[in-house]
């Protein structure tokens, strides 16, 4: 018996009519499962302990937003165990991924708002969160480990050119790295809002999915990571400033984050495409090819961003 028939049985969902891999997204295996009772999204979760992984679906059963909610078996649990594996089942949710440039001035500022009420409500519903936490920014000597790649494919390639000019680039401003210590105002949050995450219906963000990573961490981290992936335009990594500014002022209606906050923040995740080797390191040290696409983006990213550091500061700060 396959997954599918072991999951809709489990789960008390029905005769299997389809059974499909979900490819939208980028790290996460999903699947489409469509039985003669109705479609769901089937999980195979390894972004954390069982006990984890509970613990987040209590959080999603009290927030008043659309996420996706766990199913529960009949004995009440919302993971299945399948040889070494843990799945979840999902209502298939309706609404599609927003794509570039989908959203609209009034949707970046709606969905924002959405960011800030969420942050507000995972702090009710979650353990109390330190207001700061310690960052410890990288010096960029892991990307070192591999400047001395040899002749071979196209990934190789890229990753000799993105890596000659990331150590040029920290050379030059390496005195720029941001300084250890704590840093906030923190709390609880996504961790991943990226479109890939959030579903839109008639040009609005309505849902948000994939909540494996809910944890602690700087809400102007989630607020510049966020606005600066959505809100990317194209191939060239340009990120839609306007739209960025839009987000950031909605959303700091909801939760108190300065502009040497969030500036500090910015500063702190260009650091991070600057000096953050893991795309390498899932390529080289795993043997995992299925996000070698993301680490030249990020270098289109880094570099676009290099050179407009004090626009998308001023964007974010609403200068």
């Amino acid at each position: 018996m396959d997954v599918a028939e072991i999951v809709a049985r489990e789960f008390g969902l029905g005769p299997v009519l389809d059974w499909t891999r979900a490819t939208a997204g980028v790290m996460n295996l999903n699947w489409r499962l469509v039985t003669e009772r109705g479609t769901y999204a089937v999980k195979l979760q390894r972004d954390g302990t069982p006990e984890q992984i509970r613990a987040v679906h209590g959080v999603l059963a009290q927030l008043d937003f659309r996420v996706p909610l766990p199913l529960p078996a009949p004995d009440g649990d919302t993971l299945l165990r399948v040889g070494d594996d843990w799945y979840s089942v999902f209502p298939w949710l309706p609404g599609t991924h927003p794509r570039e440039g989908g959203l609209d001035l009034d949707a970046c500022a709606a969905f924002g708002d959405m960011v800030g009420r969420m942050h507000l409500a995972l702090a009710r519903l979650c353990p109390p969160a330190p207001p700061t936490i310690m960052d410890v920014p990288a010096a960029g000597d892991e990307l070192r480990e591999y400047a001395e790649l040899g002749p071979g494919d196209e990934f190789d390639l890229l990753a000799r050119e993105q890596i000659a000019w990331r150590l040029d680039l920290l050379a030059e401003l390496g005195e720029q790295r941001p300084a250890p210590g704590p840093v906030g105002p923190a709390g609880w949050t996504h961790g991943d809002l990226q479109p890939y995450n959030l579903l839109a219906e008639n040009g609005r963000v309505t849902g948000v999915l994939d909540w494996d990573r809910l944890g602690v961490r700087t809400y102007g981290l989630e607020v510049v990571r966020t606005a600066t992936i959505t809100f990317s335009t194209g191939d060239q990594g340009a990120v839609d400033l306007a739209r960025v500014a839009a987000f950031a002022l909605a959303y700091r209606v909801h939760i108190k984050v300065s502009d040497a906050e969030l500036a500090d923040a910015a500063h702190r995740r260009w650091w991070v495409l600057a000096t953050d080797p893991w795309p390498l390191d899932r390529h080289y040290r795993d043997g995992d090819t299925t996000c070698d696409h993301l680490f030249g983006r990020r270098g289109r990213a880094l570099r676009w961003w290099t050179g407009h550091r004090a626009e998308v500061i001023a964007a974010l700060t609403h200068r």
